[in-house]
């Protein structure tokens, strides 16, 4: 994609092989139809040279600065819609109110997949429309294969971009410590005198603090004690894996979620089949959303700073921005166990 001249519909109009009004049909969506061959044409078009709406440059030449204070923010995707997570709307709203306090503007507010219509790309993610970006990718989209071909064109066209959730491409990052957070809700499930624990959760860091604590008590790591829930269908699926624990003979005394929303399907499970909580098994997650504090038996979690996380990510851009060519460093924040019901007292 070109980088800073200014390309016409006339251009698209020529590497496509159509009018120019044909290319207007297309970016507006009408009013007339085109094939779906033609349509397929106009966008490569697009894409190839990187072609933005006129009222883009006509902005600029105009003498409007406004794009110096905006930024815009993907968050998430159709396959995994971050707007149905409590975690991450605490994360968002904090973002807004960073952005609000520091009297700056989200030009943009979007699912990591409108960035493969190129005409949305060309529009949005270039530095005459927004001077930073933030990237709210799980690591299912951020991983994805599909994915670094825009990332890469987004790292050709931004030079300020913060990733909250999942490190990419080098970018800083604002995160919380994944792995001292599993370790602090495993150690308390320990200390309460459980050995035989369930890992309920996405095979991250987690992961890694999960086994990093089994093995500093010396309690062996079984690999049929781990679950890992589909993060495309949280709640469904981790009521699916909690059922399944609660049919292993011998039965695990504790479970370990990797979220909140997870920790209350869980016990929702135990619930309808008549499995106690605490009393029959124990359960410990990360995240402390609201519900974890209304749910009953209310929800022992380890607290992860949400609001802090946002407005680090809002300070990191400020940072890059005064200090170019000096990348900021990536930031893990540390979390705090909130004791509540879900895990008792220590085992008898």
């Amino acid at each position: 994609m070109a980088k800073d001249s200014i390309i016409t519909q006339k251009d698209v109009a020529e590497r496509a092989g159509v009018s120019r009004g044909v290319v207007s049909y297309v970016i507006n969506n009408g009013p007339r139809d085109v094939s779906p061959e033609t349509r397929e044409r106009v966008l490569a078009a697009i894409d190839e040279l990187g072609y933005r709406p006129n009222k883009h440059a006509q902005r600029l030449k105009l003498g409007d600065s406004t794009a110096k204070e905006s930024l815009g923010i993907i968050a998430g995707g159709h396959s995994y819609n971050v707007l149905d997570r409590p975690y991450y709307n605490t994360i968002i709203a904090g973002l807004f109110d960073e952005v609000h306090r520091l009297g700056q503007e989200v030009r943009f507010f979007s699912f990591f997949d409108a960035l493969t219509d190129p005409v949305f790309f060309n529009k949005n993610i270039h530095r005459d429309e927004i001077s930073s970006l933030i990237l709210i990718l799980p690591a299912m989209i951020a991983e994805n294969p599909d994915s670094q071909r825009i990332l890469d064109q987004i790292a050709e066209r931004i030079d300020n971009v913060v990733c909250l959730e999942e490190p990419m491409k080098g970018w800083p990052t604002v995160i919380f410590d994944r792995a001292a957070a599993a370790r602090q809700a495993v150690e308390h499930l320990v200390n309460l005198g459980h050995e035989r624990i369930a890992f309920l959760a996405i095979q991250d860091a987690r992961l890694t603090g999960y086994r990093q604590t089994l093995a500093e008590h010396n309690l062996p790591y079984d690999e049929s004690l781990v679950f890992t829930p589909d993060p495309s269908h949280v709640l469904s699926s981790a009521y699916e894996a909690a059922v399944e624990i609660i049919k292993m003979k011998p039965r695990p005394t504790a479970v370990f979620a990797a979220n909140d929303e997870s920790a209350i399907s869980a016990i929702a499970a135990m619930h309808d089949h008549g499995v106690k909580v605490p009393e029959d098994i124990a359960i410990v997650s990360i995240d402390n959303i609201g519900l974890a504090e209304m749910v009953r038996p209310s929800l022992t979690t380890v607290d992860v700073p949400k609001r802090r996380m946002a407005a680090y990510a809002m300070q990191v851009l400020m940072m890059q921005k005064q200090f170019k060519g000096q990348p900021a460093a990536s930031i893990a924040l540390p979390t705090e166990l909130i004791i509540r019901e879900s895990c008792g007292h220590h085992l008898k």
